[in-house]
This record gives structure tokens, C-alpha cells and sequence, in this order.
């Protein structure tokens, strides 16, 4: 082997061992993205289920309010009272033809 061979294998041998370096901090970087992503997977479904949690808690202050006699959600009240009356309705309805 020629001192030129010799030099050509050893910058050769420097530049995949710099790739295999680069590769490893890469894998190290996106193990780190997926971890983060997880995460905050996590987080957005804990903060869909805390929003639910608010709609239905805000749905029942509204509709004690109208049933209290709060003048602005009466309507809404008459309504939803309207709606469950006519699916108690239904289900009677159901279980009579059974």
C-alpha cells in the first residue's frame, strides 16, 4: 500500500467515523422530539378533558340558574328541560313496546 492509499484510508476511516458520530446525535435528537411529543400528547389530552369537564360544569350552572330564576337563561332552561321531558318521553315510548 502507497503513503497515498495509506493517507486516503485514513481520512476515509475519520469521516465515517464523523458520520456514525453525527448519526448518534441525530438518533439522540429525534429520541428527544418523540419524548416531547409524548408529552405534550399527554398534556393536550388532559386539558381536552379538563375543557369538557368546564362545557358540562358551565351547561349545569346555566341551566340551575334559569331554574333558580335567572332571567337571561330561562329560555334556555324551558328548552333543555323541554328536550329531556321528550326523551324520558321516548324511552317510556320503548319500553312500552317491549
Amino acid at each position: 500500500m502507497t503513503g497515498r492509499e495509506s493517507e486516503e484510508l485514513v481520512l476515509l476511516k475519520q469521516k465515517v467515523t464523523e458520520l456514525i458520530r453525527r448519526y448518534r446525535l441525530v438518533q439522540e435528537d429525534l429520541n428527544k422530539a418523540l419524548e416531547e411529543r409524548q408529552r405534550l400528547d399527554y398534556e393536550l389530552k388532559a386539558r381536552e378533558a379538563k375543557y369538557a369537564d368546564l362545557v358540562r360544569e358551565n351547561e349545569r350552572l346555566k341551566l340551575s340558574g334559569a331554574i333558580l330564576g335567572d332571567g337571561e337563561s330561562s329560555p334556555e332552561a324551558k328548552k333543555r328541560i323541554n328536550g329531556l321531558v321528550r326523551e324520558i318521553d321516548n324511552c317510556i315510548a320503548l319500553l312500552n313496546n317491549i
